[in-house]
């Protein structure tokens, strides 16, 4: 059996690669990712765009919290919900938002299963256009040049270690800014002088909206958000 991994890119259709969509076509069962019951899955809306055979998507929660256990726990169980639909699938595909091997959550589906089920699984990943990608491109503004160092930071991780990364970098690409809320301004501006600052929400669809300076720094409330920093 092999689980496939796909990244879509951040949502816009037009950014999903042939390669995903040909995963997909030829995929025995697709699980789309929701992030909350009844919620509409990014991902896999960008797949289906692209798609000219109707294909069956089955919804696959995946939980948004930190506690690893209580989220592996959640997917243990909808796996052996699912058991009689994969047990007869070759080819899995997991289409996720961005990249594969960035932040995504195929990673903890593929632990999970392999570590509770007495099936051999092999992980195949393709790649996707990465949100810091995008947002740069929507913002036409380059990530990096020459020899700076651009760090790539989730905005979820701890504020001191985000501090101190920020500290060292020439270019910054902070992922989900919003879960800094209003200590986002100050964390920026007491990590050095900052020449250019840009915030991409919703990066690539239809309300994107882009915010440069100070405004980008106004505690942000968008989940598809993403900070841009430039000494």
């Amino acid at each position: 059996m092999i689980l496939t991994v796909a990244g879509v890119g951040p949502g816009d259709p037009d950014l999903v690669t042939r390669a995903a969509i040909k995963a997909a076509e030829q995929a025995d069962l697709i699980l789309e990712p929701v992030s909350r019951d009844g919620k509409a899955s990014v991902a896999g809306e960008a797949l289906k765009a692209n798609l000219n055979n109707q294909k069956n998507f089955t919804p696959f929660l995946f939980p948004m919290i930190k506690d690893n256990i209580k989220r592996d726990a959640v997917i243990l169980e909808q796996l052996n919900n699912l058991k009689d639909l994969w047990l007869n699938a070759n080819n899995i595909l997991l289409p996720v938002i961005g990249d594969s091997a960035l932040y995504a959550t195929g990673a903890y589906l593929y632990d999970v299963w392999r570590n509770n089920f007495n099936i051999n699984i092999e992980l195949e990943l393709i790649p996707g256009i990465s949100a810091h990608s995008l947002a740069a491109s929507c913002a036409k503004k380059f990530l990096a040049m020459g020899d700076d160092i651009l760090c790539v930071i989730p905005g979820t991780a701890n504020i001191k270690r985000i501090e101190q990364a920020l500290k060292y970098a020439e270019a910054a690409a902070v992922y989900k800014p919003s879960a800094l809320k209003s200590s986002l301004k100050e964390m920026v501006m007491q990590t050095g002088i900052w020449r250019e600052i840009v915030r991409v929400d919703r990066a690539g669809l239809p309300d994107q909206k882009i915010y440069y300076g100070e405004d980008a720094l106004k505690s942000p409330d968008e989940y598809l958000s993403l900070l841009l920093l430039h000494r």
